[in-house]
């Protein structure tokens, strides 16, 4: 029996790994068709953008180094997507939650005056706090009154976004510029950087304390259990006596909290300051950087990074080098995550491959 068990355990690993890999190869493939409309190879054009995204000349001129900065907030709010699904609630506040934790941080970061390394400490953790109370919002009004999370959740997102830009343009406000921005945080409340001109520092370590905390919250600890056992089992864990709704906003107090650190990095690590529309879409970002991770931390990790890589080879190398639309790689993410949708496709073709390699050992051992 505990034979059994470890081998299906070792095939939904090779799953988990294998699936995003296919898909990634899948949408290589068929986007290639839309290269072979321009001038570029397709194999020259892909060169070109893993190079401008991966690669690294030197320490100066590293575009790696650039990818893990951008990838951050794209972890963390990947993360807090992550925690939410499998606690049951498919939010899609991240958004709004990052611009809370980023608002904050962007306000306390030039009003409070405090020493350098408590300045930043305490900023991040009022961050958090506020994104976990962004993401208990939407939380209550499921348990309590029944309100889809989905609606409950945009509904939040523009609110949280037209907040911002009513702080930017008027209480916030700098100057009287033609661009409203807020000031810039206070010296003792940047994160320090790992290398000079470049932005890939503190809040890196923290995205990756984020993946571990994360993983061993979810598969290592009683509270973790529950949050997908009422996730994933909802039926099972009434049985066991979990509190679904209790494990419900628990788990988006969670989620909210990590997308509010997002924000908070962003600002301090990164921006300095907050602008109009300064989340580019980062929230919505993280729901699908969740999705191509299969919903979990490690997966999470590895494609933040890959769609960090893609959008500034796009970036840099498409559309710079290769004169190529930077937009084909927001086409390549788009039709990834169309692959991994249909990840039973891939399952059913590795259980085929690996039948297929079973019977051939056993009959060989015949």
């Amino acid at each position: 029996m505990t034979q059994r068990i470890r081998v299906q355990a070792r095939r939904r690993l090779v799953n988990v790994l294998l699936v995003p890999v296919l898909a990634i190869a899948s949408g290589l493939v068929v986007a290639s068709l839309f290269i072979l409309l321009t001038p570029t190879p397709p194999l020259e054009a892909y060169g070109i953008m893993f190079t401008a995204g991966f690669g690294c000349e030197e320490i100066g001129r590293c575009a790696l180094l650039t990818t893990l900065e951008r990838s951050t907030p794209l972890v963390l709010t990947g993360l807090s997507a992550v925690v939410a699904f499998r606690s049951g609630m498919f939010s899609i506040g991240q958004e709004g939650q990052f611009v809370v934790g980023a608002t904050l941080a962007a306000w306390i970061g030039y009003t409070l005056p405090l020493p350098p390394v408590l300045h930043p400490v305490f900023i991040l953790v009022l961050a958090v706090i506020g994104g976990g109370a962004y993401g208990f919002i939407p939380a209550i009004l499921k348990v309590k009154l029944a309100v889809n999370e989905i609606i409950s959740t945009i509904i939040l997102n523009s609110l949280a976004v037209l907040f911002m830009t009513y702080l930017v343009n008027f209480p916030m406000r700098a100057d009287a510029g033609s661009t409203a921005r807020s000031p810039l945080i206070a010296e003792s409340a940047v994160l320090p950087s790992f290398l000079p001109g470049s932005q890939w520092g503190v809040g890196w370590v923290l995205a990756v304390g984020a993946v571990v905390g994360v993983l061993f919250l979810l598969w290592r600890t009683v509270a973790g259990y529950e949050q997908r056992m009422a996730g994933q089992a909802p039926a099972f864990a009434r049985y066991g006596g979990v509190q679904s709704g209790r494990a419900a906003i628990r788990g988006m107090i969670i989620s909210g909290g990590l997308a509010g650190l997002a924000g908070g990095i962003e600002v301090l690590g990164v921006s300095h300051q907050i602008v109009p529309g300064f989340s580019s879409g980062l929230g919505f970002d993280g729901v699908l950087v969740a999705i191509l991770g299969l919903v979990h931390p490690i997966g999470v990790f590895f494609v933040a990074i890959l769609f960090a890589g893609i959008r500034l080879g796009a970036q840099l190398g498409l559309q710079v080098s290769a004169q190529i639309p930077r937009e084909l790689g927001g086409g390549i993410l788009a039709l990834i995550i169309l692959f991994v949708s249909a990840q039973n496709l891939y399952v059913d073709l590795i259980d085929r491959v690996r039948n297929r390699f079973s019977r051939r050992g056993t009959t060989t051992d015949d």
